[in-house]
């Protein structure tokens, strides 16, 4: 039987899934035309499970042999770039191992033995010209390399694409963070990547987005159609108020109800059931809440988040620009205007982290969660919760993560604008 994955890449036949590459539809077109680019979303927004559809599309066409292999294991070479092609040269054999690739389309049986620095592209170049069928490659995870070895790993592909020699037809760069972040990236100094990019041949760089109200109502559409266990509309609308359509969250929401809680299959889920699966999410705290919390003590996100929690003016430079890509790159904060927390979920769990100090100096609401279409307030802690948030911006450089706040779920919306 199907789930709800909140693990890993989704798998057609297991988990719930939507179709991936209408959620990247500008791909197809640059991979025809030979083009390289750069993918880049938030962590669990659904990149591998998008790239590894798309690939198998690919090749299913006979036209191309695609490979998505991740570059992770190189996150441990820092600056030591030969170590870090060797890495990449090994991962992408090993992903091929897994595929059914055509003897004549793998890669050559030993590398060609080359200086360091230029192992990645003869390598490439090498297969590229014994390889019958163009190769697309997606560099899964690029931005697990850092310093030096991520310098040379861009800079081999772009004199690569550029020679006249056999070389793949197209490359995809996925991670985090857009191209231009990669100067933090190659050692947090901005010099670090003066001159030339070392990437300057990427024709788009592509943006997977959240789900949209319609997408969550198909993927929990998908549960009925299995189970014949039905959503209500109000807990769907409630899902996608509360999570503003992140992967992660929406799947993590129906997982707790259908597996947790385990609501029988003869009755319907409701915002109630929805509601509680809130506020068990924030008090679990796994482990994408808990990555996005680690990153709060960081100068770059304190800079962008402060400010939106203390309800002051957003700084008016440059550095706070850069930083606010960064941080709009990792998901915390929305794209469009005014900058807010991504979602509510998200600043629940902020301000519950970094306003403990205020909370154990008060009475915490247990009021339960209520969230409300019709423009009313929500019970619970949203004043407090939004006075906590302002007092933790203003003394954000004492509050640092911790553990979860015991109090229950509230929304904030009258307060906060959503």
């Amino acid at each position: 039987m199907k789930f709800f994955n909140v693990a890993g890449p989704c798998r057609p036949g297991r988990h719930y899934m939507l179709p991936p590459e209408p959620r990247l539809p500008e791909a197809r077109e640059l991979i025809e035309e030979g083009l390289y680019f750069v993918l880049h979303a938030p962590r669990q927004t659904g990149k591998t499970t998008t790239l590894d559809a798309l690939a198998d599309d690919l090749t299913a066409t006979g036209r191309f042999l695609a490979v998505r292999f991740s570059c992770e294991d190189a996150r441990v070479t820092g600056n030591d770039y030969a170590a870090a092609e060797e890495l990449v040269l090994t991962a992408i054999r090993e992903a091929c191992a897994t595929l059914d690739v055509p003897p004549d389309c793998l890669p050559p049986t030993t590398w060609p033995k080359v200086a360091p620095g230029s192992r990645l592209r003869v390598g490439l170049s090498a297969w590229a010209h014994r390889s019958p069928l163009p190769l697309v490659l997606f560099f899964d995870e690029i931005d697990g390399l850092t310093g030096a070895s991520l310098i040379s790993v861009l800079s081999q592909l772009r004199n690569g694409y550029t020679m006249k020699a056999a070389f793949p037809h197209s490359v995809a760069l996925c991670g985090l963070r857009d191209v231009r972040d990669y100067k933090m990236a190659s050692g947090g100094d901005p010099e670090g990547m003066q001159g030339t990019s070392p990437f300057n041949i990427k024709a788009a760089s592509l943006l997977l987005n959240d789900f949209t109200f319609g997408e969550v109502a198909e993927l929990y559409g998908q549960h009925t159609k299995e189970t014949g266990q039905k959503f209500e509309n109000a807990a769907v609308q409630r899902a996608f108020e509360v999570s503003q359509g992140q992967p992660w969250l929406v799947n993590a929401l129906a997982r707790h109800i259908t597996r947790h809680m385990r609501v029988p299959v003869s009755e319907p889920i409701t915002d109630a059931h929805m509601d509680e699966a809130v506020e068990r999410l924030i008090l679990e705290r796994a482990t994408h809440l808990d990555s996005l919390v680690d990153r709060l003590v960081e100068p770059r996100v304190h800079r962008v988040i402060e400010p939106i929690l203390a309800g002051t003016n957003l700084p008016l430079d440059e550095r706070y620009d850069d930083d606010l890509s960064f941080v709009r790159d990792l998901g915390l904060v929305t794209r469009g205007r005014p900058v807010q927390i991504a979602n509510p979920i998200y600043q629940e769990v902020v301000v519950r982290v970094l306003s403990q100090a205020v909370e154990r100096s008060s009475t915490p609401s247990h009021a339960p969660f209520s969230s409300r279409t019709d423009g009313s307030t929500f019970p619970g802690f949203s004043r407090s919760s939004s006075r906590s948030g302002r007092s933790t911006g203003r003394s954000w450089t004492s509050a640092r993560p911790t553990t979860s706040s015991p109090a229950s779920w509230s929304s904030w919306r009258s307060s906060s604008g959503w």
